[in-house]
């Protein structure tokens, strides 16, 4: 009788425990869903208004919040800036890693980190303008602070033309140029069907296709090169 009276005592006492874990659970994921939406409204803001514009008053009016809440996650709109810069770079260089390693042929995964990159910033143009295409200045002069965060995603693109060039896919040519042109390239198209904007799907298909086309056929060996890289 002890040891039921024990088990049942221990079973009674850890409802309190599971309820507090769940409660702990959902406070948490309140928590992450509310600074994604600071983050998110700092991005809307820093678009429409600009860095000087940029406050955390701006942004909690934006969410419905007061500054003080911003205050809790974020020390400053510096701060909240480059968190929001700090993710996007971050989630960009996991996919492009991830398209890169699912391609053997160099020249193939040269074209999935192309497409992955162009996925990203069409589906993501907000997160997007403010990552590549709005205050450049800005975001250059700080982002020398914190270099990591941006060039995890370009050390991608390098490795990927590096090993082109190694297997012979590629014309002889220097590392850093074919990278830069390739991201040039997927930039401009993903700029222009933000800017414009585009919204025929078909049509942006059509011009993914060609571009990606053009780019790696103006720097690709000829094919009587390749064999003999081979042979």
């Amino acid at each position: 009788m002890l040891t039921k009276r024990m088990t049942l005592t221990e079973a009674t006492s850890s409802q309190p425990s599971d309820a507090h874990n769940a409660s702990r659970e959902r406070r948490a994921r309140e928590k992450q869903a509310l600074r994604a939406s600071i983050l998110r409204a700092a991005g809307e803001v820093f678009l429409e208004r600009g860095y000087e514009g940029l406050s955390m008053r701006s942004v909690a009016e934006r969410i419905g919040y007061t500054a003080t809440t911003i205050y809790l996650y974020f020390k400053d709109k510096d701060d909240l800036l480059f968190a929001l810069l700090d993710e996007g770079y971050a989630d960009l260089g996991q996919r492009l890693a991830q398209a890169a390693a699912t391609e053997r042929d160099p020249l193939q995964r040269l074209v999935a980190i192309g497409r992955t990159y162009i996925t990203f910033g069409l589906d993501n143009p907000l997160l997007y303008q403010v990552m590549f295409m709005q205050r450049a200045d800005f975001l250059a002069a700080r982002l020398k602070q914190r270099p990591a965060t941006r060039i995890n995603a370009f050390d991608v693109l390098q490795q990927a033309v590096k090993e082109a060039l190694d297997a012979g896919a590629l014309k002889p040519g220097d590392v850093l140029t074919y990278a830069l042109s390739l991201w040039a390239a997927v930039h401009g198209l993903v700029s222009l069907v933000i800017t414009l904007p585009l919204t025929d799907a078909d049509l942006v298909e059509r011009l993914i296709e060609i571009s990606l086309a053009a780019t790696l056929n103006s720097v690709r060996a000829a094919p009587e090169a390749r064999r003999g890289e081979g042979g």
